[in-house]
C-alpha cells in the first residue's frame, strides 16, 4: 500500500462478484467508526449554519504521528504546519508558520506569524521552531546531513528565528516545506506525547474521543486558528479502508465524500458522476546501483536507457495519466538543466551501442512487486531487445521495501527521496553513504560539482553548478526512463469543492483549502 515516498500504486480491483461483498465490508467499519460520533456537521453557535464535516477514505493506516523519517503525511498533514510550505506544484516554497525569510550564505532569518498556538494551547514563537529544529538535527540522519553547515539555531526574539550558517545549505528550505519539517508543540516534545497526542498549529485538530484505532481518524476546527475565515469544513474525518473497490462504492453509496482510488477506476467514477482529481505523487525511474560491475560499461548504460520505453509503462500502468520525463529535476527546481536531452526513446540507436560496447553478454535480476508487474515485465521485454537479460524477482510491496536496496541487487525502477532539491537526490543516490547507493559506488565527478556547488559566491553561480551536476548524470547515463506514478481522488461533486493535492507528496490532500459544500 502507498505508505512513504516509494509507495505502490494500490492493486486493480477484484472480479464484480466481489463488489458486494466489499460494499459490505465498507459499510460495515464506516458504521462501526460512526457510532463513536462524529455527526454530519460540528456544532454552532445559534443561528449560525454549521459547515459539514467531509469524510475521507484512504488505503493507508494512521501508525502514529511522528513527522521525522515517515511516510505519514496523510495524517500528520491534517494537525500540523511547517515554517515554509509547497505551493501546489510541489516547487514553489509559500509561508507557513514564517510569513517572510531572507536567505544569505550566513544565515537564514524567518519572520514568523503572530497569535499563533499550538492544539495543546502552547504559544508559539521562536524558541518552539528551535526546540523543533534541534530535535530534528538530533534524530534524523537525514536532517543531520541536511543541516551539515548550520552552527546554530537562534531566537532572537519572540517573532524572529534566526538559522546561522557556515555556509550555503541549498536543501534546508525546501525540505522545511515539506511534512519532515511539521513544528510540533515543544510541550508535547518535552513530554514525549506527540507521537500518540499530536499538538500542531494546523487548521484541524485530532479528537481521540471520536476517533476508532484502526479505523477512524477524526480532526475537529481549531477554534483557536489565527485564520478562521479560511477553514472551508466543519472537520474531517479519515477512514482507513484498505480496499480500493470498497473505497468507491463507499463513494458511491454516499457514506464518504472524498475516496482515495485507482486509474482503472476513471470510467467507473465518470458513470457514478463522480469527480475525478489526480495529481504526480512521485518520480520513477530506473536505479542503477552497480554502475562499477553490470553496468560499468557507459554506453551499455547509454544502450539499456535509449531501450526503455516509459511511455510504455505510463500508458499501461496509469492509463495515460502520467507523464514521461527526461531528467530528474523539474523546470523551476534546483538543478533543472534546460540544455539536457535525455534519452527518448530510440531503439536502433540503442543497438547500435550495444554493437560498439562488443555486444556484452549483460543479465541481472530486477526486484519488483506484484502491482508493478506489468511495468517490470515490460522493463524485462524491452531489454530483451538490445540483448540485456533480465530476470525478475518479484515480491509483495513489503518484501521489496525491505530488500530492494540491500546490496544484492543492481537495479530497482521506483522513486528516491530526492524531490527536495539536486542536493537531496546527490546525497541520496551518489554520495558513498547515501540510502540510495547500496553498492557505496564513488562519483568523485559528481562530488567536485556539487562541492563547487556549495562554495558558490551567489545563487547564480550554485545553480550553473547545479544544473552542470544534472548534465553529468545524463551524459554519463548514470539515472534514466523517468516517469510520473500518479495518484487519484474522487469526490462527490455535491459535497466538495477544490480537491487538491501537492505534487510529489503522496497519499496528502490539501486539507486546509478544502470546502464542503451543502
Amino acid at each position: 500500500m502507498p505508505n512513504g515516498k516509494h509507495g505502490p500504486q494500490l492493486p486493480h480491483p477484484g472480479r464484480r462478484g466481489r463488489r458486494l461483498k466489499t460494499l459490505l465490508g465498507a459499510c460495515l467499519a464506516l458504521a462501526v467508526a460512526s457510532a463513536c460520533g462524529s455527526g454530519a456537521q460540528e456544532e454552532k453557535a445559534a443561528g449560525e449554519k454549521p459547515k459539514p464535516v467531509l469524510r475521507f477514505g484512504v488505503p493507508v493506516p494512521l501508525n502514529d504521528w511522528e513527522t521525522i523519517d515517515r511516510g505519514n503525511s496523510t495524517y500528520t498533514s491534517l494537525v500540523y504546519e511547517g515554517l515554509v510550505g509547497l505551493a501546489s506544484n510541489g516547487v514553489t516554497i509559500i509561508p507557513g508558520l514564517a510569513k517572510e525569510w531572507k536567505v544569505s550564505d550566513s544565515e537564514i532569518t524567518f519572520t514568523l506569524e503572530e497569535n499563533v498556538v499550538f492544539h495543546d494551547g502552547t504559544p508559539f514563537d521562536a524558541a518552539a521552531a528551535v526546540k523543533n529544529l534541534e530535535r530534528m538535527r538530533s534524530t534524523s540522519a537525514r536532517w543531520k546531513g541536511t543541516m551539515g553547515t548550520v552552527t546554530a539555531f537562534e531566537a532572537v526574539d519572540a517573532k524572529t528565528l534566526r538559522i546561522k550558517l557556515k555556509g550555503a545549505a541549498p536543501a534546508l528550505l525546501p525540505n522545511l516545506a515539506r511534512s519532515q519539517g511539521y513544528i510540533i508543540s515543544p510541550a508535547a516534545i518535552e513530554a514525549g506525547t506527540w507521537a500518540k497526542t499530536p499538538a500542531g498549529t494546523g487548521p484541524y485538530a485530532y479528537d481521540p474521543s471520536r476517533s476508532v484505532a484502526g479505523s477512524k481518524v477524526m480532526a475537529k476546527v481549531f477554534d483557536r486558528y489565527r485564520h478562521p475565515e479560511k477553514i472551508g469544513t466543519g472537520g474531517i474525518e479519515v477512514h482507513f479502508i484498505n480496499d480500493p473497490d470498497s473505497l468507491l462504492n463507499a463513494l458511491t453509496v454516499g457514506q464518504l465524500d472524498i475516496a482515495y482510488t485507482v486509474a482503472s477506476y476513471d470510467k467507473r467514477v465518470e458513470q457514478s458522476g463522480l469527480g475525478l482529481a489526480t495529481y504526480p505523487s512521485s518520480l520513477f525511474h530506473l536505479q542503477m546501483y552497480d554502475t562499477k560491475g553490470v553496468f560499468g560499461d557507459k554506453k551499455v548504460r547509454q544502450a539499456i536507457c535509449l531501450a526503455m520505453n516509459p511511455q510504455e509503462y505510463a500508458d499501461t500502468q496509469y492509463r495515460g495519466y502520467s507523464k514521461v520525463h527526461l531528467q530528474r529535476m523539474k523546470e523551476g527546481q534546483q538543478g533543472y538543466n534546460p540544455q539536457v536531452a535525455g534519452y527518448p526513446h530510440d531503439l536502433a540507436k540503442a543497438k547500435q551501442l550495444m554493437a560498439e560496447a562488443g555486444n556484452p553478454k549483460v543479465s541481472f535480476v530486477l526486484p519488483s512487486y506484484d502491482i508493478q508487474r506489468s511495468i517490470a515485465e515490460l522493463f524485462r521485454a524491452q531489454m530483451g531487445e538490445i540483448g540485456v537479460d533480465v530476470k525478475l524477482d518479484m515480491m509483495t510491496w513489503g518484501q521489496f521495501y525491505s530488500v530492494y536496496n540491500n546490496g544484492k541487487y543492481p537495479a530497482a525502477i521506483l522513486s528516491d527521496f530526492g524531490d527536495a532539491s539536486a542536493y537531496d537526490y546527490y546525497l541520496y543516490k551518489f554520495f558513498p553513504g547515501g540510502a540510495g547507493n547500496p553498492k557505496k559506488v564513488a562519483y568523485p565527478e559528481l562530488d567536485k560539482v556539487v562541492e563547487k556547488a556549495l562554495a558558490a559566491p551567489d545563487e547564480k553561480a550554485a545553480a550553473a553548478d547545479w544544473a552542470e551536476m544534472t548534465k553529468i548524470v545524463n551524459d554519463e547515463a548514470l539515472d534514466c526512463g523517468y516517469f510520473e506514478q500518479p495518484y487519484f481522488w474522487a469526490f462527490n461533486k455535491k459535497k466538495v469543492d477544490k480537491v487538491d493535492s501537492t505534487a510529489t507528496v503522496p497519499a496528502a490532500i490539501r486539507y486546509a483549502e478544502l470546502v464542503a459544500k451543502g
